[in-house]
């Protein structure tokens, strides 16, 4: 998936991105709604509404485990199936419109925020989310 950072006007494509800081501030800006002056998980901690909070299992504790330790964490998931990836015409054709991925989302906050993205099997964390230079891939 390609994602454009608005503050910049800049593409970067999810799947062969190379730089930490860049990966990050688009998801950041494709998953957090705001307006322009807004920076999700510091300004703004609303999510776009096809995401999926999560609060214990498997996602939860991905994203957790990241995150600093002593403060609740909140997790959201999104996850495109193949079959979600087609629109169909009214001939009957299928047209495929999207590529399957999964985002998972997690943060924490008092005060000071630490952020944490997996587009697919790619993952990413800012241990201070204020700043948009602070990423750092995660193995």
């Amino acid at each position: 998936m390609k994602l454009f950072i608005p503050s910049d006007y800049e593409e970067v494509d999810l799947l062969t991105e190379t730089n930490a800081n860049l990966f990050g501030e688009a998801l950041r800006e494709y998953c957090f709604i705001g307006n322009c002056q807004q920076r999700g998980c510091y300004s703004t901690f609303k999510v776009l509404d096809h995401f999926q909070q999560v609060k214990s299992g498997k996602i939860f504790e991905e994203a957790k485990k990241e995150l600093y330790e002593d403060v609740e964490a909140s997790v959201y998931h999104i996850k495109l199936e193949e079959k979600d990836c087609y629109l169909q015409s009214s001939d009957g054709q299928q047209y495929r419109i999207y590529d399957p991925y999964e985002i998972v989302m997690g943060w924490v906050w008092d005060g000071d925020g630490c952020l944490y993205f997996r587009y697919n099997d790619r993952k990413v964390i800012n241990t201070d989310c204020k700043k948009d230079y602070t990423w750092e891939w995660v193995e």
